[in-house]
């Protein structure tokens, strides 16, 4: 059989075709390591520590390392549950070699749901969280956390090559919001040693009730793997006041300086910033042992300051007959680590 020329070039280009079609094909989808399974744990160390984790939801994906094409998504708000000590959830994933693998995990799972509206694009999730709304309910003792979801995270980034021994993926959990207390102290060289004062009655003004939390696990950056992460919150709405009356006022002898709430059981609050225009402000009302009935008031004022994801605020002042006075911040990590304070103003 004869050939002529131009058969034969379209020969040659449909052969070129079918090859670097294989070769395309061979890149973008490799085969997983079957004998290496992907698991989760939750470490230890979290900073989590008094939140009970016993379940949450996993995102994940894996792009080849030198692909440029956007990551294929692996775990879509997965359910994993601790089963008998063991953490399980459905359609096991295997690592694959050569390729970044991310996650990031949520926990409590219902924190996402209802109007929440999660998305996971880029290795990143990103959802609307909202307060309980408190105005015009006058709570007792301390806050009600009840429709409040002391709500936690973890990421993790890993670039898995054949060989690697893999272990379970050891998710370190940190809090997203912010934890608020209040320590005032009785500092008066005018009144007896052993009067005090009593505080009847906290409140929160100017405060904002929703955001919008992007949690991102950080780039590698050279490292084969990492826990840390990138936390955001944009888009802060709303208005509202938080009202706390103490049916024991809270007795502060002169001298001596007391946490309003229990180091457990503290304010815990959306991370925002305070900008003049909010007039947020938290006013007590407290009155002296010698004149009970005669209830004074004094406000801090919130304008300027700012509450960080994961981090305590404890508020420290002192009161005497004339009034608050001027105190410190003591600000640290939800795992204890102290920072340096910071200062307020008592209005």
């Amino acid at each position: 059989m004869k050939y002529n020329s131009l058969q034969i070039i379209m020969l040659i280009t449909c052969c070129m075709w079918c090859v670097t079609s294989c070769s395309s094909d061979s890149a973008y989808e490799p085969e997983a390591d079957e004998s290496v399974e992907m698991s989760f744990d939750v470490a230890a160390d979290s900073r989590a520590v008094t939140t009970l984790i016993n379940e949450f939801s996993v995102y994940g994906d894996r792009k080849l390392q030198s692909d440029a094409l956007d990551p294929i998504v692996i775990f879509n708000k997965t359910s994993v549950v601790n089963s008998d000590g063991t953490w399980r959830y459905d359609d096991i994933q295997h690592w694959y070699s050569k390729h970044e693998h991310s996650f990031v995990a949520v926990s409590p799972s219902a924190a996402l749901e209802s109007d929440a509206s999660p998305q996971y694009n880029g290795s990143g999730l990103s959802f609307a969280f909202t307060m309980p709304a408190y105005s015009g309910k006058e709570m007792q003792n301390t806050q009600d956390k009840t429709d409040l979801y002391d709500v936690v995270a973890a990421t993790h980034r890993r670039l898995f090559e054949k060989g690697d021994v893999v272990n379970a993926i050891s998710l370190r959990f940190g809090h997203l919001l912010s934890m608020v207390n209040f320590a005032p102290k009785l500092d008066d060289k005018s009144i007896k040693g052993d009067d005090y004062i009593q505080f009847h009655k906290l409140e929160i003004s100017g405060l904002k009730t929703k955001a919008k939390i992007s949690v991102t696990p950080a780039q590698l950056s050279g490292n084969r793997q990492t826990n840390n992460r990138l936390i955001e919150f944009t888009g802060h709405d709303g208005n509202d006041k938080l009202t706390i009356t103490f049916t024991e006022p809270k007795i502060i002898k002169n001298g001596q300086q007391l946490n309003l709430f229990a180091d457990n059981d503290a304010l815990i609050m959306l991370p925002q910033s305070f900008e003049a225009s909010s007039g947020a402000t938290v006013r007590f009302t407290y009155s002296f042992k010698d004149d009970p009935d005669n209830l004074k008031q004094g406000s801090i004022s919130l304008t300027g300051q700012e509450w960080k994801t994961g981090t305590v605020y404890n508020y420290n002042f002192t009161v005497d007959k004339i009034g608050l006075n001027l105190g410190t911040a003591t600000i640290k990590t939800w795992d204890s680590q102290i920072v340096p304070d910071i200062n307020w103003k008592v209005e």
